[in-house]
């Protein structure tokens, strides 16, 4: 099996119904200038100042192995030094750190694209914590399987690894929940939250992976803690998975097929989601290539220069031999 198994099937185990799913395409042209093309399901206000185009056609798109229909397209023209493009109303995966170059071979131009979506910051629990460093290789970044593995093999890893990331990814969401109410408390408050947190955090994971309440949810269980139902319906704007930090950088829902044309026609995909950023920086670099026509031309001329001149030049030199001698 090849290395991508573990990963694909561990975002299958991980999608969520309300998945949003999204097409990112950036088009390099010679010149290092392009475009940037974004297709969704549906119109989206977040796109301010984007072009929006209804697709002809809806296009069907496999998430790995979850199809979505992209109906419209939104696009934007960009700058060779302007690939990079910050927009506080999109989703950070769709907000790489881009930077396109062209270097000179003779016979080729080669053209560099990368993307580099920053590591995700200020994890309120330490992946450790749940999974071991071995687990986090295959779970993240999975090599070959031995070639004795049956798919039941596979089937109880990932089942072991899904369960393990799930009540990770949902305690460090508990803890942002925690954070978030914490601080719309007051102090007597605040330190009933903290003296019922493990009792919290036990009833929430003990639900995984199959479904996960919310803490004002949750708190429901305890007269004394109605005040999270309180704030959790007043008209904060609060989310529920403890405000736009943990929505912006947990939030598995969010899945991008970013696609990269470079000159030359070659067309290349990666799948970016939350996972990606969890230990590290993820980094998208590919590299295209064009024909120097004009290159391959002089350097036939200068050859076929070479195979005339160089012939005549030796007999022109054993003419003057013989005219020396005689």
């Amino acid at each position: 099996m090849k290395r991508n198994i573990l990963i694909v099937a561990a975002a299958s185990l991980l999608a969520v119904s309300c998945t949003s799913h999204y097409v990112a395409k950036d088009t390099v042209s010679r010149n290092l200038d392009g475009s940037r093309q974004i297709f969704a399901t549906r119109p989206d206000a977040d796109f301010k100042g984007w072009r929006l185009d209804s697709l002809a056609e809806p296009q069907v798109f496999d998430f790995r192995g979850d199809k979505d229909t992209m109906r419209y397209a939104y696009s934007m023209d960009v700058a060779r030094d302007g690939w990079t493009i910050r927009q506080d109303s999109l989703s950070r995966w769709l907000q790489p750190e881009v930077t396109v170059s062209k270097s000179f071979r003779w016979f080729t131009t080669c053209y560099t694209y990368t993307a580099r979506f920053r590591q995700i910051e200020g994890l309120p629990v330490p992946i450790g914590d749940y999974l071991t460093p071995d687990e986090q290789r295959l779970l993240f970044s999975p090599n070959e399987l031995p070639a004795d593995w049956t798919g039941c093999d596979l089937y109880a890893l990932l089942d072991k690894l899904n369960t393990k990331y799930v009540r990770w990814w949902n305690h460090c969401l508990f803890e942002k929940e925690m954070e978030t109410y914490a601080a719309c408390s007051n102090s007597e408050q605040r330190a009933l939250l903290s003296q019922y947190h493990d009792t919290l955090l036990a009833i929430i994971l003990s639900d995984l992976p199959d479904d996960r309440k919310a803490l004002h949810m949750v708190c429901r269980q305890f007269p004394e803690l109605s005040f999270v139902e309180d704030i959790a319906k007043s008209d904060n704007d609060m989310s529920y998975i403890g405000g736009d930090w943990a929505f912006e950088n947990l939030n598995l829902d969010t899945r991008v097929l970013w696609r990269v044309e470079l000159p030359g026609g070659r067309v290349v995909e990666h799948m970016v989601g939350a996972e990606r950023a969890i230990q590290g920086d993820y980094m998208i670099e590919e590299t295209g290539r064009t024909i120097n026509w004009w290159a391959c031309i002089l350097t036939f001329v200068l050859l076929l220069a070479a195979v005339w001149l160089i012939p005549r030049g030796a007999l022109c030199g054993a003419g003057r031999s013989r005219s020396l001698r005689g």
